[in-house]
């Protein structure tokens, strides 16, 4: 009888941590997918216009972009960076808000852009000229900013 105890005791013990390692697990993957990275948001000015940009630098960052979002904030965008200027094709899959894509150089020279407004879409919008990032904004504020190709976008330190 008093050898059944610790026996009990050690597979408990086994179970809790086997328990706590599930949850540590998942709460790296929440953290990586679901939750935004403050420390990634820059403000960009655009044309005298302050925005507060998330910037999309990791793979999972890329992927998830602004997908399953209800909204984007006034002066609110998020820019996808690249390591080398080429044609870079982008999609509205899972995307619940128009957007405006605007491809930028390795400069921050307008390239391309190209307003996505229809939501939930597998169209895929690409720029002609090769770029080295995407910016993208609620639909429309290009044109509220009188933003055209050729036009600088003084863009953030990349790390």
């Amino acid at each position: 009888m008093g050898q059944s105890r610790p026996k009990n005791m050690s597979k408990i013990v086994i179970v809790i941590l086997f328990s706590a390692l599930i949850l540590i697990i998942i709460s790296i993957w929440y953290l990586a997918f679901f939750v935004p990275q403050n420390a990634n948001i820059v403000n960009l000015k655009i044309k005298d216009q302050s925005y507060k940009i998330e910037m999309a630098i990791s793979s999972a960052q890329k992927i998830k972009g602004l997908s399953k979002r209800e909204s984007l904030c006034k002066n609110c965008g998020m820019l996808f960076t690249f390591g080398f200027e080429t044609q870079l094709p982008f999609w509205m899959k899972d995307t619940l808000i128009p957007l405006d894509m605007i491809w930028l150089d390795k400069t921050g020279k307008v390239v391309d852009i190209q307003t996505a407004s229809e939501i939930n879409s597998k169209n895929i919008y690409q720029n002609q000229t090769p770029a080295q990032y995407v910016l993208e904004l609620n639909a429309n504020d290009s044109n509220k900013l009188n933003l055209k190709v050729g036009d600088i976008i003084q863009l953030p330190e990349i790390k």
